[in-house]
């Protein structure tokens, strides 16, 4: 995952939750318009570029559904000229121009679903309802025990092999929660491997929401949409002595001090620790994150292990990144930062090999 599929995530919460707000103030809501409103969480394998299959295949037909209208022989532009005009909401346009959905749903229970919402829809609607009114961890607690007491959902042709239903209900409820805090519990892999690392994989789905919950405030992570992010680095965000935390942007006008990291006896340090060289620093920074929105960012958080930015599987070998940033291109800065890159790398990762970059605010001299 990466801040750019959180941000995908964000976008689709926005977009359902426009839709729910239209779609539930109607004094009848059909099984069609629910199953609708939660296909808009699907994609299929092709899911980016503007010839992207889902859009026709699956995004297209939801926002039929939600509407009651074929929007088949149309293109998105078109339909989202449509839809916002019929709504009177002009946000709604790039809202429903831009890429959404996040889970690839089981294609052998995506018509069978239909059927289990029609058969379980007196339900449903007030689930849903509350999930999109939902402001506090008891109510969205509530609606986790409510999942549980409902039925599997049957494959279709093939009754007797049952998805849980909280596979098809937490993508549903992530988009229509007001602050993005209703987590993905589902078969995704990423998911599960957080279940297992929470010590929960085993257990109901009350406690698995419970335990994915409480990482809500813990390195970095805000909403949802960040824990998606977390995958097998959560143990570093969760120990007394954390070593790492998601990327955070950093502040180019306040005067408030760099951390310290190992280099506090050296002059380069005093240097760099000005107001300007601070700001330059954070610039830097600050660009990266915004470079790099389709890979996982992580910053140092332990003092021991202070590095700046390690970008997550950034090459076709899954092979981490460790980057540090200096505000200067003096010869004390770029060793320090060539020692620090070694040391940090070690502590992360041992004798593994070290990949390794430094970013300077300008190529520097030829001669060190």
């Amino acid at each position: 995952m990466s801040e750019e599929w959180a941000e995908r995530q964000r976008h689709t919460n926005r977009l359902a939750r426009h839709l729910a707000g239209h779609l539930f103030a109607q004094r009848k809501v059909t099984a069609r318009q629910l199953y609708g409103l939660s296909k808009l969480a699907w994609i299929t394998n092709s899911y980016e570029g503007e010839a992207a299959a889902y859009i026709s295949s699956t995004k297209m037909p939801a926002l039929g559904d939600v509407l009651g209208k074929d929007f088949s022989n149309y293109s998105l532009d078109q339909v989202a000229e449509m839809i916002a005009e019929e709504l009177g909401d002009d946000s709604l346009i790039e809202l429903i121009k831009g890429h959404s959905g996040f889970t690839n749903f089981y294609k052998a229970y995506r018509n069978s679903v239909f059927s289990w919402i029609e058969d379980n829809h007196s339900t449903l609607l007030p689930l849903y309802k509350s999930a999109f009114n939902s402001k506090s961890e008891k109510e969205r607690l509530k609606i986790v025990e409510t999942i549980t007491k409902l039925p599997d959902i049957p494959k279709a042709n093939h009754p007797d092999k049952l998805m849980r239903s909280e596979y098809f209900l937490t993508p549903a409820f992530f988009m229509l929660d007001p602050n993005v805090c209703f987590p993905l519990i589902n078969g995704n892999k990423g998911v599960q491997s957080l279940l297992k690392k929470l010590n929960v994989a085993d257990s109901g789905l009350t406690s698995q929401y419970q335990a994915m919950v409480k990482l809500y405030g813990t390195g970095g992570i805000k909403d949802a949409a960040d824990l998606d992010q977390v995958g097998k680095d959560l143990p570093d965000f969760l120990t007394t002595t954390a070593t790492k935390k998601l990327l955070e942007k950093k502040s180019t006008t306040t005067n408030g001090d760099l951390p310290l990291k190992d280099e506090a006896d050296i002059e380069a340090i005093r240097k760099a620790g000005t107001v300007p060289q601070r700001r330059l620093h954070n610039q830097l920074t600050n660009k990266l994150n915004k470079s790099l929105t389709k890979f996982t960012l992580l910053e140092g958080k332990n003092h021991s292990c202070m590095f700046d930015v390690l970008i997550k599987q950034y090459d076709n070998d899954g092979k981490d990144l460790l980057i540090e940033v200096k505000s200067s291109i003096e010869s004390p800065q770029i060793r320090m930062a060539v020692g620090q890159l070694f040391d940090y790398w070690f502590t992360l990762n041992g004798d593994e090999e070290p990949k390794l970059a430094v970013l300077l605010p300008e190529r520097p001299r030829k001669r060190l």
